[in-house]
């Protein structure tokens, strides 16, 4: 009687694990390129929403993909001085009153924020299923 081979040397189980190792190696790109692509995304949505009266504060905005592998993201900021020294770039986000003639409004990073995180969640959820996207 022959003795056989064990479980995990068939190949459906090899196609199985390798099927596995290749969706893992997808999670070191894939959300990297999605978070460069949409960060590009998310400083154009913030600029044009920034209220605009000088151009000071919109030229302030910073959008970056964070380096730090245990802190992954996106930062987003805004800082702009009057001459006397004051950073007026939080109270131009939520204030709610202030009228913006030319451009801008309220919440000008924290709405395009927050549709950014929207479509990170969506494009994750298309590209890291197993069985299909692998970052196509």
């Amino acid at each position: 009687m022959k003795r056989g081979s064990s479980a995990t040397s068939q190949k459906s189980v090899q196609d199985a694990r390798k099927e596995l190792r290749k969706f893992l190696k997808t999670l070191d790109t894939v959300p990297t390129g999605i978070l460069q692509e949409e960060s590009r995304r998310l400083y154009a949505e913030i600029i044009a929403e920034t209220p605009y009266r000088t151009g000071k504060l919109e030229r302030s905005v910073r959008v970056a993909v964070s380096k730090n592998k245990r802190a992954p993201g996106i930062n987003a900021s805004a800082s702009a001085r009057s001459l006397k020294g004051y950073n007026y770039a939080g109270i131009q986000h939520e204030n709610l009153s202030f009228a913006h003639p030319v451009k801008g409004k309220a919440y000008y990073i924290k709405d395009p924020f927050d549709r950014c995180i929207e479509r990170i969640r969506e494009k994750m959820r298309s590209r890291l299923t197993l069985g299909g996207g692998h970052g196509d």
